[in-house]
């Protein structure tokens, strides 16, 4: 085999295992910036994939887990190539020009270019992916697990515990924030967001808040007829 026929194969290696990387970056981007609510509307209307994007964000810790080892073993295989090519093309400066050039294409292609698509296009993005996330998440879970036993052993050393069952807010607040949110972007109007905050306040209100004093109450005599009480 030919040096420029090595080169090739090295080059289209490194190619791949870019895309690779790319497509744990834009998955993970996805998956964690997905609407919840529309993956369960989506489910709920009998999507099979909205119902795997569920499972998955169900469990974030161990997807963020699986995802980040499949890129970071992409990522350094791709480095390791690269610089072995390019030292038997340069010597020692191709130590060098394999860090700036894979530097490069791994911050362009490989982080910030699918991590753009995916987060303007989250629900998209993540249906599409849904299936071989699935497949990688199940074959590296274990390995997953294995890590964040020990980053949670490493955190329990300095007195820091993390509980990804424990919400930092409220089903209430989050439902505010979300509507602020909304208003703010344009997607509600003034009117909806004042009558769906008091939908979250109701559970706050006592009955005066809302009753009326019986002095300000008008009374109807029953031999009124409808034009004449109309008036009134």
């Amino acid at each position: 085999m030919t040096i420029d026929t090595e080169l090739a194969i090295t080059v289209g290696i490194v190619f791949l295992l870019l895309m690779m990387s790319a497509f744990f970056s834009g998955s993970e981007t996805a998956l964690t910036a997905t609407s919840r609510a529309r993956i369960h509307a989506l489910e709920k209307a009998g999507d099979a994939r909205a119902g795997i994007v569920g499972r998955l964000i169900g469990n974030r810790e161990k997807l963020i887990g699986a995802m980040l080892i499949g890129n970071n073993i992409v990522n350094i295989l791709a480095s390791a190539l690269a610089t072995s090519a390019l030292l038997n093309l340069f010597g020692q400066a191709g130590v060098a020009v394999a860090t700036v050039v894979m530097t490069t294409l791994v911050i362009i292609f490989s982080e910030v270019l699918p991590k753009t698509w995916a987060i303007g296009n989250p629900d998209r993005f993540a249906l599409a992916v849904s299936r071989p996330v699935q497949a990688f998440v199940m074959v590296f879970g274990p390995l997953a697990a294995l890590v964040q036993f020990i980053v949670r052993s490493i955190l329990a050393l300095f007195g820091l515990r993390i509980d990804a069952n424990v919400a930092v807010l409220s089903a209430h607040e989050e439902l505010r924030g979300a509507v602020d949110l909304l208003h703010m972007e344009g997607g509600v109007v003034k009117s909806d967001r004042d009558m769906m905050g008091g939908v979250l306040d109701l559970s706050e209100l006592e009955v005066s808040d809302i009753m009326v004093h019986r002095t300000k109450v008008r009374a109807l005599t029953p031999t009124i007829r409808p034009p004449r009480s109309s008036r009134r």
